[in-house]
C-alpha cells in the first residue's frame, strides 16, 4: 500500500511539474508575441551602429529557426489531439473532446509529454467506460506515443525547423537526460539556436 501511494504522489508530482512548466512556457510565449515589436526594437538598439546590420542578421536567423520550431510543435499538438480523440470515439469512450484536448496541451513537451498525458486519460476512461476502455484507451495511447517519437516528432519538428530529424531525437534523448522534463522542453529549441548560430557564423560570414 506505501509503495502504491508513492507511486502515485510521484506520478502527480511530476503532471503538477509538467502542467506548471507547461502554463510558464505558453505564458512566456504570449508575452514575447505580444511584445515582439518592441523586444526588437531593444534588441537593434543593443549593439553598436557598426556591428548593428550584422547583429540583426543574426536575430533574423534565430527568429526563422525559432518560429519553426513554435509551428512544429504546434502542428504535432493538433495531431495528437485530433488522434486521441478518433481512437476514444472509436472505442466509445466517454468524455473523447476532452481526452483529446488533454493530449494536445502535454504534446507541447515533446514525446515524454504523451506518456505524461496517459496517465490521466487511462485513468478517466477506466472511471467513465469501464476496465477494458481503460486497456484499449492505454493501447492506443501507446500506438500513438510510438507514431509521435519515430516519425511525427522527427519529421514535423525537422521540417519545420530546418533541422535534421536525427539532430531532433538525440537534443531531445540529451535534454531530458540532462534536465528532465524542462530538458526535453527546451531541447529542440536550444538546438533551433546554436544550428541558427552555426549557419550565421559559418554560411553568413562566408558568403560576406
Amino acid at each position: 500500500a506505501f509503495g502504491a501511494f508513492g507511486f502515485a504522489f510521484n506520478a502527480a508530482r511530476a503532471l503538477m511539474k509538467a502542467f506548471v512548466l507547461t502554463v510558464i512556457v505558453l505564458m512566456v510565449t504570449a508575452f514575447l508575441c505580444i511584445d515582439k515589436p518592441r523586444l526588437l526594437a531593444f534588441i537593434s538598439s543593443v549593439p553598436p551602429e557598426r556591428h548593428r546590420e550584422t547583429w540583426l542578421r543574426l536575430a533574423g536567423y534565430l527568429d526563422r529557426g525559432l518560429a519553426g520550431v513554435i509551428r512544429g510543435q504546434l502542428m504535432i499538438c493538433l495531431v495528437n489531439a485530433v488522434l486521441t480523440w478518433i481512437g476514444l470515439q472509436f472505442l466509445g469512450v466517454r468524455y473523447s473532446l476532452l481526452l483529446g484536448l488533454v493530449a494536445g496541451v502535454f504534446s507541447i513537451i515533446p514525446i515524454f509529454g504523451t506518456i505524461l498525458s496517459s496517465v490521466p486519460i487511462v485513468l478517466i476512461a477506466w472511471g467513465a467506460s469501464g476496465l477494458e476502455r481503460g486497456v484499449l484507451t492505454l493501447g492506443w495511447i501507446l500506438l500513438i506515443h510510438f507514431i509521435e517519437a519515430n516519425f511525427l516528432n522527427p519529421k514535423i519538428m525537422g521540417s519545420a525547423s530546418k533541422i535534421h530529424p536525427v539532430v531532433v531525437v538525440f537534443a531531445l534523448i540529451a535534454g531530458e537526460n540532462a534536465y528532465g522534463i524542462a530538458g526535453a522542453l527546451l531541447a529542440v529549441p536550444a538546438a533551433s539556436i546554436l544550428q541558427s548560430c552555426f549557419r550565421f557564423f559559418v554560411l553568413d560570414r562566408q558568403l560576406e
